[in-house]
């Protein structure tokens, strides 16, 4: 497994699935269009929404990219790659906020996008990865770092189950 092949297996997502927390913190699972700038990813989403409101009380997220369950030959061994992440709000002040609208609008519809950042609920973020997995088959797990460089072959031990007796 290469870094090249963990970039390659992200473009080809729109979506990305996030898990974030409740201010309450309880476990809330969703899903949000993307585009991804170097090593960080982007969303633009709502704060009435609760995954907005989340990531402004909880920055740790979950993001999570899995192969289409169509194309899936082992659902065990099903190929994924999971992200840690910190949540951070960019404001349309921040010198980056015009670049990265300008990526979402070209991957996505760009009336809808200029539409949403005209709406006063709608905010960006960046979720900055700190580590991550990747799982391309059976025996096929490495870790990731912060840039996603792939740094570790991940080895288990496999034991069959035991029998009291």
């Amino acid at each position: 497994m290469t870094t090249h092949e963990v970039k390659l297996f992200l473009e080809t997502f729109q979506t990305l699935v996030m898990a974030s927390l409740t201010p309450d913190g309880t476990p809330h699972a969703s899903t949000a269009p993307y585009v991804r700038v170097e090593n960080d990813f982007y969303i633009l989403i709502s704060t009435v929404a609760q995954h907005g409101r989340n990531l402004l009380s909880h920055p740790n997220v979950s993001l999570l990219f899995v192969e289409d369950e169509s194309q899936c030959v082992q659902p065990f061994a099903r190929k994924r790659i999971t992200i840690e992440a910190m949540a951070s709000e960019i404001d349309s002040e921040n010198d980056d906020y015009s670049t990265v609208i300008a990526s979402l609008k070209a991957r996505f519809d760009p009336e809808l996008v200029t539409s949403l950042t005209q709406m006063g609920d709608f905010h960006l973020f960046k979720l900055s990865p700190k580590n991550g997995s990747v799982v391309m088959g059976f025996g096929k797990a490495y870790g990731l770092n912060e840039t996603l460089e792939v740094v570790t072959h991940i080895m288990g031990h496999h034991q069959k189950g035991h029998s009291k007796g």
